[in-house]
């Protein structure tokens, strides 16, 4: 069942991350600056990540929250990384940033709650 969520989840952002880069590189140009797979790369290390974590800690209930907590570290580490070398090193367009980072962000964050959801009820 897990690997089943990981492999949807995984394939969608990278499905989501491959149209909108598409869709800004052919439709908006502007707004289209040759870092931006940096942010997709970021969402899908990040889901790799947790859905590791996931796999790797079935024993106890505590060590399941010690390892979302890390998970949640992990995250935020890895989106300041991303972040801060992309404004650092590409200088991309701010409201192109801000729309694709956000875009996906949003859904990682959905599909992360989904998948913790369905640990939580499998659990029970």
């Amino acid at each position: 069942m897990k690997n089943r969520i990981a492999f949807v989840s995984l394939g969608f952002l990278l499905l989501i991350g491959v149209v909108w880069g598409l869709v800004l590189y052919l439709f908006i140009p502007s707004w289209w600056f040759p870092a931006y797979p940096a942010i997709p790369a970021a969402f899908v290390a990040i889901d790799l990540l947790e859905n590791f974590f996931l796999k790797a800690d079935d024993s106890q209930q505590q060590k399941w929250m010690k390892s979302i907590v890390i998970q949640r570290i992990t995250r935020w580490g890895i989106l300041l990384v991303t972040l801060v070398l992309l404004i650092a090193l590409a200088h991309p367009p701010k409201l192109s940033l801000l729309v694709s980072f956000m875009a996906l962000f949003l859904l990682y964050s959905v599909l992360s709650v989904l998948l913790l959801y369905s640990e939580i009820r499998k659990k029970k």
